[in-house]
């Protein structure tokens, strides 16, 4: 019997966000599926199947390692690395047919020497700093590196791109500065005769605030997954978690009042009461600094989660009066009888937003796909 602890992947509700996310865009406007941190928790193997047969066939990751990993697991479609390359990087890009974001002439000359060395050319992206402050050229010495870029056989410009600051904050003016910036240095390369299959900026914050961040492509990532990056627009979304996380109860114990549980006895029963302990605990992805701030559903009823989280267990306080047993479900991300806890409502507990919450989520716990459940909440059809 394997460990019970486990994240389902819904991917009807990866379909729907797909579909959410197509209606808020021009129709000519393609869709780069952002695929990095392993589909932001959610499984690569499971969500980029998905994707593609939602029509999505471009995939955007953060590192080259994610790239191989893409390729190896049979995406043949196209994956471009969105952070510039790094020292000891430049030949596997040729090597596995992957795109990248250039934003120096010496970046380019290096990216050039290792596609002639494969015999191949390597897909390039200008990469532009309009007010993000990490990467990128600036906007003053675009046209300069796209003229330098050019003058090599091996690299095909394929792309001018940036990045907000603040996309998540539709008041915020600095989204739309941005935007005038990336459209002054797109013109001064389409004047000078440069033409772009990807013209890109808008993340999911871009796309689902700023109408005007869409040209060619957009670049969704938590979107994607179910989450609007601002929270207050995420119960009128329309967008639904992908993600699960579930394990069941070990065992209960009834204990009397005054009790400490856990590490540090952070916690002491403040009555008689039923303890049950989880297996699952911050080694799955749980975070520690949630110790007596988080919550968990049985049996559709919502009990706190108590006693310092530990590597391996967390323990629920359920109550002097409680039907549960071993083995009864325990949703910690999820919905059951109406109610729901999300990832959005964690990261307000914790101080940190849900990219960290689904990214934070272990290796250990296995990403399985709920294709149906089963009227008494066992889970049928389930594919790792």
């Amino acid at each position: 019997m394997t460990r019970p602890t486990r994240a389902l992947i819904d991917t009807e509700a990866l379909r729907n966000n797909v579909g959410i996310l197509r209606s808020r865009i021009p129709a000519t406007t393609r869709i780069m599926g952002i695929a990095k941190a392993d589909c932001y928790g959610h499984g690569a193997a499971i969500c980029i199947p998905v994707l593609q047969e939602c029509g999505i066939d471009t995939f955007g990751v953060a590192t080259i390692q994610e790239a191989i990993g893409l390729r190896e697991i049979g995406v043949t479609d196209t994956v471009a690395v969105l952070p510039p390359p790094l020292e000891g990087e430049y030949h596997l890009f040729p090597e596995h047919d992957i795109e990248t974001v250039l934003s120096t002439p010496e970046m380019a000359r290096r990216m050039a020497a290792a596609a002639d060395v494969c015999g191949r050319r390597v897909r390039v992206h200008l990469f532009v700093d309009t007010g993000m402050g990490r990467n990128g050229v600036r906007p003053a010495d675009a046209l300069s590196v796209l003229e330098f870029c050019s003058t090599f056989d091996s690299l095909e410009i394929v792309g001018i791109a940036s990045h907000f600051a603040t996309s998540d904050e539709p008041e915020n003016p600095f989204t739309m500065e941005q935007i005038g910036i990336f459209d002054r240095t797109l013109r001064l390369a389409l004047d000078a005769g440069f033409r772009f299959r990807d013209i890109h900026i808008a993340n999911s914050g871009g796309l689902l605030n700023f109408s005007a961040s869409h040209y060619t492509l957009v670049r969704p990532g938590l979107a994607l997954y179910g989450y609007h990056p601002t929270p207050e627009l995420q119960s009128t979304s329309g967008l639904a978690p992908v993600m699960s996380l579930r394990s069941v109860i070990g065992n209960i114990t009834r204990m009397p009042a005054g009790t400490s549980i856990s590490y540090g006895r952070r916690y002491f029963t403040p009555c008689e009461t039923l303890v049950a302990t989880v297996p699952i605990g911050y080694a799955d992805g749980v975070m520690r600094i949630l110790t007596n701030n988080l919550a968990a559903i049985v049996r559709g009823r919502r009990v706190p989660v108590v006693g310092t989280i530990c590597m391996d267990e967390v323990m629920l306080d359920l109550g002097p009066v409680d039907d549960s047993q071993p083995g009864d479900e325990v949703i910690l991300i999820g919905s059951s009888d109406g109610d729901e806890i999300n990832a959005w409502d964690i990261a307000a507990r914790a101080g940190t937003i849900p990219y960290e919450i689904c990214t934070g989520i272990s290796r250990r716990v296995p990403r399985i796909e709920a294709r149906q459940i089963a009227g008494d909440g066992t889970q049928n059809g389930e594919r790792t």
